[in-house]
Parts: structure tokens; C-alpha cells; sequence
């Protein structure tokens, strides 16, 4: 995410007396990315790419707080500024109370409000203005634009409702799931239907009133006659904010700040700065005591880490006053012992985890340029990998591709699931003990079932062919996994069409004597089988129909396939003598492999040189049989008693009958 930041907002924040290149080059190199300075209206503007996990710099406070702890390490001074909380406290004798509220814990973290009386519509301040229009916002009058303001400068997002409107509703602000199909408006007009399980805010009577942490309704918000506000802030569950606002496509700033779990700790300062400018530009008075739900509060966890694990991640060896004091400008506390380090991350850094956390904060803020750079003791491998040709790799790729076929990536790891339908037991898999996720524990025995599910993910492409070329993991005892490399394809197209394209790419490949072989135990199996260099039949993959009816291949590409693989045709004189070409057709019912037949036409005489499946309708399907003799022109005559031979077996095949005479 990227975020604007002017020079002289920062400096509300910032000690210091460093120019705009500089905080570009030290943040940049040990911390966020400032990949511009804009000059707008005359001023330098920071244009800052933040990484997803650090939501607490996404803010103009955020910013300040980094460069307060970097700059000092190339040796500029820098100090983050205090900024003190204004006390909101009611200035009325007869407060107003805020609405009736109705929690979810499961659903709404924390509440944090209060309402202020007298709101002037005044305009924006130029000074307030002129920032707004440099971070690309737009500018309103001063009751809508101090809460965007404040949501940049702070980082939490926050929202003005009108308080009359919400007593008029019901006054009662209940926060429930939204069920399928309830209209609601937004603040600009656009009208939405809920989709199921959104979390919104509704009133006594069902009607929605706010969709919560990504933009409000029509008939909540704040217009040119609203007296009184009501100033709100609320801490949503992440994954509920993105999946409204990717489902709904809203994207508005508080959903990008939302769904990346802002800290429901800013609550406190984002609503007294927003209170103070409302005072402030508004002439706003505070008229209700400030309300604070906050079921979701939790502690910080703790991480240990010992300091032979930082030494050995960063090559260099730091006292250990060194190391709490870079923890401590993080905020972080810690407890140092002899071996270890215990560290408190604030409540602002939940990404502070694990002892790999604590590990990055301190070489990063130590300097990555700083830490020793060492040579490989020994001289570069210059051993190719055993069986491994990178030229036969990209010709399969690139074959496939051309026929129409998509490659793909899919994950090494997979679930429990995916992991039983490889065929292989689960006790067979080798299972992660600190997996990326939950949902995917096991590193997969067969590519077949990633390409499956994502053919299954894609329903809108009926017809659909993809490939993958990626490693497999046997377990080794003793030893790191044996990660032989696997071609597999899946398609949704006809067996036939399936097995052709093989038959293609194995031809474009020069290999030779290839047959498909049924396996007699599996109706719904077959082998492949080619002619090695040594002249030996050599099996080399596996074509399988699965239950859900694609066609399925596997070729693993190890020393076996390489054997059959040549660069080059094999050099065949051209034909002395003359040769016969008939066509067979055949009506096969379903229960009747094509393959076999064709298998059973080669197999009948010598003369058969070779068998074509030439064209199909319906059930009927014709061959066209090549008759060849190497030593003498053949006659009609001569291919006769082979032609009637080829026709009786293949009539011995349950159900098959020829389409017109022999």
C-alpha cells in the first residue's frame, strides 16, 4: 500500500533538522520504501510503499515514529515529538447520552465514541485543505474532512454520524451479521444488497445503518443541517472488513486500513484528536461522557529468543546492551538474561511474533549494510545436477503451450484432503511442523491433485487442459526428502484428444515405439511405454481417467525418461517399394477402449505398418491402415488375407460391428 505523506505534516511528528533526501535514503534502507518525492503545491511529499503487515506505519504518525528510530542510526538526530491527548470531558451540565449500543464481542472488537453538540459548518481551513488535497483527498467543509485528516495523521480510521439522525432511527445502534439480500445506501448515493455475513450496524427496526470500519450509510451521515455528531470508532474483525469490501468493491481508506488489523488501541488518541480539531474549526463542545467498549483487549505475547540464534542469523555478535537498546526505540520491553532476550512488542505490532521477528527488527534497524558480508569458503559447484536437462524442460513447455495447453504453479504444500487423493496414505507424506498455514500441512506425493483443484476452481472454463512441471517429496529416512521432478497434465477434453496430444508431444520429442498399455487390474488406467536408446522397451509414465471424468498423465522426468528422449530423428531411407492404404470403419460401443482397437490392428501382421485413427462420428470411427512390404510391391490380393484377419478380431470385441463389407 501506498501512502503520501508532506514534508512539513511529518515534522508535526518529527524532531529533526534532515532534508527530504535524506529521510528518503535511510527510511528506504531500513524501513519503509519512499520510492518518490512529489513537489506539490510547493511542497516535498513523500510517496512511501508500506509492506501489508505494517499497518502502523500507514500514517503520518507511523512514519515519524520509524524515521525517530532510523535516522539516528546513520548518525541524523531525530526524536518523536509528544503530542499531547486533549481531556474530553463534558463541558454541558445536562449531557446528551450516546445512542443505546447492542454488541457483538464475536463481531466488534471495541467501541470508542462520544457525541459533541454545536457543530458549525465552517470551511476547511486552508492549512487543513492544502494537506488533504496533497495526500489526493478530497476537501468537503471541516465537520467531514477533520475525520479523514485525523485517520491519516493517526492511522485509525474514524467516522462522523449525525446523532439526531441515529435518535430519530430508534436511537439504538445494534451490531449484527447482515443476512442476504438487505438494501442499503451509502453516504454518496450508491445503492447495495448485502450478500451474507457482512458485519453492519442496524436500528430497532432492522434497517442498516452504517456498514462499520469501510464507509457509512445515506441515512446516518453527516449533511449541511447536522448540529450535533456523533464521533465513532470501531475495531472489526480484518477478515470480515476485507471480505465486505472486496465483495461489495468499496475500497475506500478506512477498509484498506481495516482490514490489516489496526491496532484497537489508537482508539483513545485518534477520537481526543479528533474531539480537539472539532473544538477547534467547529467551535464543537463535548456533550456526553466518552463511551468505551472494549471486549476484544488483549496483552501483547511475549517472545523469546536466544542470543546464540541472533548471532548466527546475523553474523556479527551484539552486546546485549546494543540489542535492548534498538528493541527499546521500537518500544519494545525487554527482559535480558545471560542466553536470552524476552520482548514485549506494543500493542501497535502484532507482526513482532516469533523470535524470526525480533531477529529482522534488529538487523534491519542495526543496518542490513552493516552486517559482515562473507564468502562462500569453498569455490562454486560447477556439477550439473544429476538428470536434469533444462533444454528438454523448456521444449515440453513450450510445445504444450503452443497446442493450447496453460501451465501452472500450484502449491508444494497441500491439505489433508488433497493429500489422501494422491493415493499415497497420509503416514506416507511428510507433514510441516510450522506450515504457512493451517489448511495446508503435508508437501504433496503427486501433482495430479493441485491441478484438479484448480480445474475445480475455475468452473467458468468448462473445457480446460493445464500442465505443471515442479518437484514431488518422497520421505528419505535419516535424509532431507528425495524431491524427484514430475511432469503432470490434466485436462477436461475427451480421452482421446488427451491421449493425441501426448502422442504429439512425445513425437516432437523423437521418441520412439510409444504405446499406450492398458493395466488389466485398472479398466481406467494404462502405461506409457517407448523405445530407449538401448532398444528396450522402457515404461515412462502413467494416463489415468479420473472419477470426475478429466484425463489425467503423469511422466516423472528422471534418467528413465531422458533414455528415450533424442535430440534429433533417426535417419529412415525412403521407401523403395509401394504401399497399400485402406480404411476400416468401425462402429465401438462405450465399453470398448479406441486405444485397443488400434493396439490389436498393429499387432495382426508384419505387414501393418501403421494405424491412424482418421476421422469419428458419433460411435463410428475410421483407421486408416498403411500395409507396407520393405522387399516387393504389395497387390490387393496379397493385403486381402490380412485385411479379413484384422476385421475378425476386431469383431471378436463385445459389440463391435463393421460399417460396410470387407
Amino acid at each position: 500500500m501506498n501512502i503520501l505523506i508532506p514534508h512539513t505534516w511529518l515534522l508535526e511528528h518529527l524532531e529533526t533538522e534532515a532534508t527530504p533526501p535524506e529521510i528518503q535514503k535511510y527510511l528506504s534502507l531500513c524501513g519503509p520504501s519512499i520510492e518518490r518525492i512529489h513537489e506539490i503545491e510547493g511542497e516535498p511529499v513523500y510517496d512511501i510503499e508500506v509492506t501489508t503487515n505494517r499497518v502502523d506505519m500507514m500514517s503520518v504518525r507511523g512514519i515519524a515514529r520509524e524515521a525517530a528510530v532510523i535516522l539516528p542510526q546513520f548518525g541524523v538526530a531525530a526524536r518523536l515529538k509528544t503530542v499531547a491527548q486533549p481531556d474530553v470531558t463534558v463541558a454541558s451540565q445536562a449531557p446528551l447520552q450516546v445512542p443505546a449500543i447492542i454488541n457483538n464481542p464475536e463481531l466488534c472488537q471495541r467501541i470508542h465514541c462520544v457525541v459533541l453538540d454545536a457543530v458549525d459548518h465552517t470551511p476547511t481551513p486552508e492549512w487543513m485543505a492544502k494537506r488533504l488535497r496533497q495526500i489526493d483527498q478530497m476537501v468537503h467543509d471541516s465537520v467531514i474532512d477533520i475525520t479523514n485528516y485525523v485517520t491519516h495523521e493517526l492511522g485509525h480510521p474514524c467516522h462522523a454520524f449525525d446523532y439526531d439522525k441515529i435518535m430519530q432511527l430508534g436511537g439504538e445502534i445494534r451490531v449484527v451479521e447482515a443476512t442476504a439480500g438487505q438494501p442499503f445506501v451509502t453516504l454518496d448515493g450508491e445503492k447495495y444488497e448485502t450478500k451474507g455475513g457482512e458485519v453492519v450496524f442496524k436500528n430497532p427496526a432492522g434497517d442498516i445503518i452504517d456498514l462499520p470500519a469501510i464507509k457509512g450509510t445515506q441515512n446516518t451521515s453527516v449533511d449541511n443541517q447536522t448540529q450535533r455528531v456523533l464521533l465513532w470508532i470501531e475495531s472489526i474483525p480484518a477478515k470480515k472488513v476485507r471480505t465486505t469490501s472486496m465483495s461489495h468493491a468499496i475500497r475506500t481508506v478506512a477498509a484498506q486500513l481495516n482490514e490489516k488489523n489496526v491496532d484497537p488501541h489508537l482508539a483513545e488518541p485518534t477520537l481526543a484528536r479528533g474531539v480537539e480539531l472539532y473544538q477547534e474549526l467547529c467551535g464543537a463542545q463535548v456533550a456526553s461522557p466518552v463511551y468505551d467498549d472494549f471486549p476484544g483487549e488483549t496483552a501483547p505475547a511475549t517472545v523469546t529468543v536466544k542470543l546464540a540464534q541472533i548471532a548466527a542469523y546475523l553474523g556479527v555478535e551484539l552486546p546485549i546492551t546494543e540489542l535492548t537498546e534498538l528493541l527499546n526505540t521500537l518500544e519494545c520491553q525487554v527482559e535480558a538474561t545471560e542466553s536470552e532476550l524476552r520482548v514485549t512488542p506494543p500493542t501497535f505490532r502484532p507482526d513482532i511474533a516469533i523470535p524470526a521477528d525480533v531477529i529482522e527488527e534488529i538487523a534491519r534497524i542495526y543496518g542490513y549494510h552493516r552486517l559482515p558480508s562473507v564468502l562462500m569458503p569453498t569455490a562454486i559447484p560447477q556439477i550439473k545436477p544429476e538428470h536434469t536437462t533444462f533444454d528438454v524442460e523448456q521444449k515440453i513447455k513450450t510445445f504444450l503451450a503452443h497446442i493450447g495447453w496453460q501451465e501452472v504453479y500450484t502449491y508444494s504444500m497441500v491439505s489433508e484432503e488433497l493429500a489422501q487423493e494422491s493415493g499415497y496414505p497420509l503416514d506416507e507424506h511428510l507433514k510441516l511442523a510450522n506450515p504457512l498455514t493451517d489448511d495446508r500441512v503435508y508437501l504433496r506425493r503427486s501433482l495430479i491433485p493441485s491441478l484438479c483443484e484448480l480445474i475445480a476452481n475455475n468452473p467458468q472454463r468448462p473445457q480446460l487442459s493445464v500442465f505443471e512441471i515442479a518437484c514431488v517429496y518422497e520421505p528419505a529416512i535419516g535424509d532431507i526428502p528425495h524431491q524427484p521432478l514430475q511432469l503432470a497434465l490434466v485436462s477436461t477434453a475427451e480421452y482421446r484428444t488427451v491421449r493425441g496430444a501426448v502422442e504429439a508431444l512425445l513425437d516432437s520429442l523423437f521418441v520412439t515405439g510409444v504405446t499406450i498399455k492398458p493395466v488389466a487390474a485398472h479398466a481406467t488406467e494404462a502405461t506409457i511405454v517407448a523405445i530407449n536408446r538401448e532398444g528396450t522397451e522402457a515404461e515412462i509414465g502413467r494416463l489415468q481417467v479420473l472419477p470426475a471424468g478429466q484425463t489425467a498423465i503423469t511422466i516423472p522426468l528422471d534418467a528413465r525418461f531422458l533414455s528415450v528422449v533424442n535430440t534429433h530423428p533417426s535417419y529412415q531411407p525412403l521407401a523403395k517399394t509401394s504401399m497399400v492404404y485402406e480404411d476400416f470403419t468401425f462402429t465401438i460401443p462405450e465399453g470398448v477402449a479406441v486405444g485397443t482397437v488400434l493396439d490389436t490392428i498393429k499387432n495382426q501382421d508384419a505387414l501393418v505398418q501403421t494405424v491412424e485413427l482418421s476421422d469419428t462420428y458419433q460411435r463410428n470411427f475410421t483407421f486408416r491402415v498403411t500395409f507396407h512390404d520393405p522387399n516387393r510391391n504389395l497387390s490387393v490380393v496379397e493385403v486381402e488375407p490380412v485385411r479379413k484377419q484384422i476385421v475378425q478380431h476386431i469383431l471378436s470385441l463385445p459389440g463391435v460391428t463393421l460399417v460396410g463389407a470387407v
